[in-house]
């Protein structure tokens, strides 16, 4: 879908991406001062697309602004990138982020649903 097409509703993505990263603070692993890193890292991720997303002009965006369009796609795309991580078993992303990949973060079923949520827009 290019970004003139892009159909999404940047508030509730807003308000879902806020959900998605109040599971990953209420993780017992993002807990200080033993911060997991691949749950940083993600948690991280998520938070710098929300701060894009947030960065967004609504009524630009609504109008069909090129430049304000291309912004939500970034961030859906983001949204499903992270989606793709979270779900990870391969141990990919805990050998990206310095775990241990024979031992990959189990991000637990509430961080699963809430990402897997965001690429439904």
């Amino acid at each position: 879908m290019s970004a003139e097409q892009l159909n999404v509703n940047i508030d509730k993505v807003d308000s879902q991406m806020g959900e998605l990263l109040t599971a990953f603070e209420s993780h017992p692993q993002m807990q200080p001062p033993a911060t997991h890193p691949t749950l940083f890292f993600l948690f991280d991720f998520v938070r710098t697309t929300h701060r894009t997303l947030k960065s967004i002009d609504a009524e630009k965006f609504r109008t069909g602004d090129s430049e304000a369009r291309s912004q939500a796609q970034e961030v859906v795309s983001r949204n499903q990138f992270a989606n793709m991580l979270v779900s990870d078993q391969t141990g990919k992303l805990a050998l990206m982020t310095g775990g241990d990949p024979t031992n990959p973060l189990d991000f637990g079923d509430e961080i699963r649903e809430k990402a897997r949520i965001l690429t439904e827009v």
